[in-house]
Parts: structure tokens; C-alpha cells; sequence
């Protein structure tokens, strides 16, 4: 079966381009520092996430994103201590977006893909270690669109959960954010 090339020019002229930026909840890290003792972060970071779609008719948009989770740090809790470590995370998205409008105003949507997310340790000891987790996401929201071209996304995305040789993972993050269409 051969596809029209005047099928897949309609197409590729009819889409309709887009990008976004959201801020993110930072989420929470804890490290081991034993059997029995856990250290959580001591920071909150920026959390932000940029992505940039087509709108390929009124409901089927695809998407490519990548999100910046920030640096979780940590102090070692023994007395007179200065060792200090980092966790920072990131993503890289592909995903199929459905858009429901239910009004003038707002529309609700979903979205399934694949999220490689990235994380990287290092210590003041000179330790630094990296593994990245490769699983299918998806998210869920509402939009409120302010003008033709400019829309308030809120949404929670799961990037996927898994376990990596820096340990044990849940990317979940709750949005909001601009969405600029052209």
C-alpha cells in the first residue's frame, strides 16, 4: 500500500505547531545512609518542563518534551559531619495527545508516550554515578484557553517508576503552565 504524497503534504501543512513551559512540583528524594537510616533532601528545587507539539487536527496533537526535575541535596546527619550529596533528575518525552473541548473556554486531555528520565548522584567524597530509566508516561488535565493562540495547562504527568542501580524511582509531577500556538 502506497501513500499519497498529496495525503501526507495536506497533512504536514495542516499541522498546527505549539510549545510550552510548565512549572512542576520539585517532589522529595531520600537516600540510604544505612540499614535502618533514611536522609531526606533539604531543598526544594525549580522543577520545570519545555515541550513542543503539532496539532494535527482538533483533537490529535503529538509531543516532545524535556523536563528539568532540579538537584535534591543532602547533608550527612552525624554530628561534626560536612559530606553533602546531589540527586538531580530530567526527562525526555514522546507522546500522543487527545484534547476533548468541552466549552468555548475549556477542553480536557490525555496523553500516552515514553519518558526516558535521566539521574545522576554525586557526593563530596568524589563519588558520581548515572542511570536512566526508560518506561511508557502519561498524564491527565484541563486547559483554560485565554486567547486563540495562548492556553493555561494544568496537568500531572507519571513519567514512569522503576528501580536503578541509585535506587528506587517515581516521577510523578503535577503542572501548570503557557501554551503558545501558532
Amino acid at each position: 500500500m502506497t501513500i499519497p504524497l498529496a495525503w501526507i503534504t495536506s497533512t504536514a501543512l495542516a499541522a498546527d505547531p505549539y510549545v510550552g513551559l510548565s512549572l512542576a512540583t520539585p517532589g522529595e528524594a531520600r537516600l540510604s545512609a544505612g540499614p535502618s537510616l533514611t536522609v531526606k533532601n533539604d531543598n526544594h528545587p525549580t522543577a520545570f518542563r519545555l515541550y513542543a507539539g503539532v496539532s494535527l487536527d482538533p483533537n490529535w496533537s503529538l509531543e516532545a518534551g524535556y523536563g528539568a526535575f532540579g538537584s535534591w541535596r543532602f547533608k550527612d546527619p552525624t554530628p561534626g559531619s560536612r559530606d553533602t550529596a546531589r540527586l538531580s533528575s530530567n526527562v525526555l518525552t514522546l507522546a500522543g495527545r487527545y484534547t476533548l473541548a468541552l466549552d468555548d473556554t475549556f477542553s480536557a486531555f490525555g496523553k500516552a508516550g515514553v519518558a526516558v528520565n535521566h539521574f545522576r548522584y554525586r557526593d563530596s567524597l568524589g563519588q558520581s554515578e548515572k542511570d536512566r530509566l526508560v518506561r511508557p508516561m502519561w498524564g491527565l488535565g484541563i486547559e483554560a484557553r485565554l486567547s486563540p493562540q495562548l492556553s493555561v495547562p494544568l496537568e500531572f504527568e507519571s513519567f514512569g517508576s522503576g528501580r536503578t542501580q541509585l535506587g528506587q524511582f517515581h516521577q510523578r509531577k503535577l503542572e501548570i503552565g503557557l501554551r503558545l500556538s501558532f
